[in-house]
């Protein structure tokens, strides 16, 4: 009787654990179906009714915010993409302090995260280097406010790094079993499907600006302003979709989910005809083969025999005109050179305008080496180094990395790659240890972040994708990817152990 009592404690434990779950498992439930009756009420009712609606859903929102801060995390992730219809299309390179849906997301969850880990005493954060050095890149950019000509937009571009951090840190204490992750996975997938199709629809009805017709189509852009960040965001979370739909540990509506979201965030993908994220794909495709295991390194053979075929035809002249004629503009697309010598075109109108935004960027940096202009502070200082006629500022230069230097010069440059080499060692570095455990969902998990991260570096290059609140999305990915690689190590340890 003894040894039977003895175990009794640590059944009894294991059961109020469980029991606990089940209760913040139907508590996520129930709040998620009011969500969507708020929802289908909001569509349904006339616009006349829809205010009071929105003051009743938003009232709702916060309160289940305080119950169970998880749950509304997928209002922050749909928040990404369609925050922007709460503010004007000039949201983030304007110099007033106005704030998006997902900015208030982010204080709303801040908020309820902190409550939570009051009631709880515990707030499950770990100040590893990746933190760190997000928190440095806050410091930099809330100490250039001091010295910055337009000092709004000096707050707003830190504001950008402290929720980045936040979203970091709020996914990491809330995301820490499979259920959590993905729930928060599932919401991006949704997220960025319905923003995919919303582009898809802009490119069957021909509903946008003449400027983004390209060959007689237009660019599918979504809610982002512009096709080349729309792009970015979608292909940012392609690589965990993909990885989310082969990983067999996933129950099957989820692998569905994940699938569906693929295809059609490929779609929307390719209906923007943005080449930086396409190529940010590509690289993403090929790391992710070279980084899984030995079979998909072998893969990689027939994806370099294609390129070559690919490329010989080019050479040739035996690939149609259109595509020879898209390959060539992409060359120049990825080239550098002088604006000041280049006679424009209607063809080379874009990659000229691009160029014009990178020398002004450098001339800034060159200008300011140390410190740079300041946060955000590329457009305010834009005229007094534009280059030839290109007169109009277009928020950021085009290139995020020229933009951080020329905004906060060599230290901003180097917390940037501290940042991003963190993440890559640290996450790439799980990856490759934990090659064995290929079916695992967490290792699943950073293999998507990891690819998402090669995407945005990549993407970066031409482009820059800390606009409409995808700072915001990074942050989560960057959290989801902390967890898995805590979980994969885990795991590693305890199989050395055994």
């Amino acid at each position: 009787m003894a040894a039977v009592s003895g175990f009794r404690v640590p059944g009894s434990g294991f059961r109020v654990l469980a029991h606990a779950r089940n209760a913040e498992r139907g508590t996520r439930n129930v709040l998620t179906a009011l969500a969507i009756v708020a929802l289908g009420l909001l569509v349904a009712l006339p616009e006349q009714s829809q205010d009071a609606l929105l003051v009743v859903v938003g009232a709702g929102a916060t309160v289940a915010a305080f119950i169970q801060p998880l749950v509304a995390l997928p209002l922050l992730l749909f928040a990404v993409p369609f925050g922007g219809l709460t503010r004007g299309s000039s949201g983030d390179t304007s110099s007033d302090l106005s704030f998006g849906a997902a900015e208030l997301m982010v204080a709303l969850l801040t908020a309820a995260w902190l409550a939570r880990g009051v009631r709880r005493h515990a707030i499950n954060l770990r100040p590893g280097a990746i933190v760190v050095a997000a928190l440095a890149m806050v410091c930099l950019a809330a100490f250039s406010i001091a010295y910055a000509q337009d000092r709004a937009l000096a707050i707003k571009e830190s504001l950008k790094w402290l929720e980045l951090l936040l979203a970091l840190a709020i996914v990491v204490d809330l995301s820490r079993e499979p259920g959590a992750a993905r729930w928060v996975i599932g919401a991006m997938f949704v997220a960025a499907a319905a923003e995919a199709t919303y582009g898809a629809v802009q490119f069957l009805t021909g509903s946008g600006p003449g400027a983004f017709e390209l060959q007689g189509a237009l660019r599918a852009f979504g809610h982002f302003d512009q096709p080349n960040p729309f792009a970015g965001y979608l292909t940012t979370i392609l690589p965990l979709a993909v990885c989310m739909a082969l990983c067999r540990a996933n129950p099957g509506p989820f692998r569905w989910l994940a699938l569906c979201a693929t295809a059609l965030m490929a779609i929307g993908i390719g209906l923007s005809q943005s080449r930086g994220a396409w190529l940010g794909a590509a690289v993403a495709g090929v790391s992710l083969l070279l980084a899984w295991s030995p079979f998909t390194r072998r893969l990689l053979i027939p994806v370099v025999l294609g390129g070559a075929l690919t490329l010989a035809l080019a050479l040739t002249g035996l690939l149609p005109a259109a595509i020879l004629d898209r390959l060539a503009q992409t060359v120049e697309y990825f080239g550098v050179f002088d604006v000041r010598t280049v006679q424009l075109t209607s063809e080379n109108w874009a990659v000229v305008e691009r160029m014009a935004h990178w020398q002004a960027g450098w001339y800034m940096f060159l200008d300011h080496p140390w410190l740079g202009v300041g946060a955000g502070n590329y457009a305010a200082a834009y005229p007094d180094y534009f280059v030839a006629t290109w007169r109009e500022a277009l928020g950021h230069a085009h290139n995020y990395y020229l933009n951080i230097v020329a905004e906060l010069g060599v230290v901003g440059g180097a917390v940037l790659v501290w940042l991003l080499g963190l993440s890559f060692v640290q996450l790439g570095g799980a990856l490759v240890r934990s090659e064995a455990a290929r079916n695992d969902f967490w290792r699943a998990l950073l293999a998507g972040v990891f690819g998402g991260l090669v995407v945005f570096c990549v993407h970066n290059l031409f482009d820059s994708l800390f606009v409409h609140s995808v700072n915001v999305q990074l942050g989560v990915l960057l959290g989801l990817g902390l967890v898995a690689a805590d979980r994969v190590g885990t795991r590693m340890l305890s199989a050395v152990a055994e």
